[in-house]
């Protein structure tokens, strides 16, 4: 793998691939051989505060829980929905337009090796939603140049707390939500 904060990316308009650095903007062709090493940081200590009336592992907020995946611990959309049942919970769907952007603040803090997290959103017969009994997938806050067509699952970009289409093969960390 990659130094952490590192991400392999294409880019089709130098039809390859470029490095990214999330932590420090840096952008380059070939591939990094300095910076952090593969392993994450510790796991981040959930507060009874943050807690709130989730069970342990899980972070209360808006009325909801949310279960962020270890630092290594990832999945392709299915497995991570797989995952989340198993937890007790569903992939996450954003029930409100800053959902994205408190998770974005609160992954700053926990830190995630890949520089996404899965959505439970899905492109169906050329139409986005977010599953059954869920609301309409409305307003969405897509990351620039979004949807690309390099995929028809929905992954938010960590940094920004935007959208992004992502092939659903990708592995990524994750976040479940459940009622308390």
């Amino acid at each position: 793998g990659l130094p952490y904060g590192w991400e392999k990316k294409f880019d089709g308009k130098m039809n390859g691939f470029v490095y990214i650095n999330h932590v420090t903007g840096e952008t380059r062709t070939s591939p990094p051989t300095h910076g952090s090493s593969g392993t994450g940081p510790a796991p981040v200590q959930i507060s009874s505060r943050e807690q709130g009336s989730c069970k342990p592992g899980w972070r209360y907020a808006f009325n909801f829980c949310y279960y962020i995946s270890a630092f290594a611990d990832i999945q392709s959309h299915s497995g991570a929905q797989a995952a989340c049942k198993t937890q007790g919970g569903e992939l996450f769907w954003p029930q409100f337009v800053f959902e994205s952007f408190f998770l974005k603040k609160t992954l700053n803090k926990v830190k995630i090796s890949t520089h996404f997290f899965w959505t439970n959103g899905e492109k169906h017969s050329g139409k986005w939603d977010w599953g059954t009994g869920h609301p309409a997938f409305s307003n969405p806050k897509w990351s620039a140049g979004q949807p690309d067509g390099s995929g028809t699952c929905l992954a938010v970009y960590a940094h920004t707390g935007f959208l992004d289409d992502q092939p659903c093969e990708t592995q990524y960390n994750y976040v479940c939500k459940t009622k308390p």
